[in-house]
């Protein structure tokens, strides 16, 4: 079981390597989040060595809603655009 500082530690982690990630992603984030737990498991406890664990994992999580370059949002049936 990790003490309060170490999760105080992985949480400030996750919450910067996951900064511009929904809240409603919960897949990569949890992705994200056991990576740094395993190697904060593993003795691991520099903060900048757990965020470089942290965004490799982000770049191989799984996105629910990949982001789509130069795509707009459809419109409803009947609303009138500008």
């Amino acid at each position: 079981m990790l003490d309060a500082e170490t999760t105080a530690l992985l949480r400030a982690v996750l919450d910067e390597v996951c900064e511009n990630v929904s809240r409603h992603e919960t897949t990569a984030r949890t992705h994200v989040a056991s990576k740094i737990l395993e190697a904060a498991t593993r003795g691991e406890t520099a903060m900048s060595n757990l965020k470089q664990v942290g965004r490799r994992a982000l770049g191989e999580a799984p996105m629910m809603w990949p982001s789509q370059p130069n795509s707009r949002p459809r419109q409803e049936s009947g609303a009138k655009s500008s």
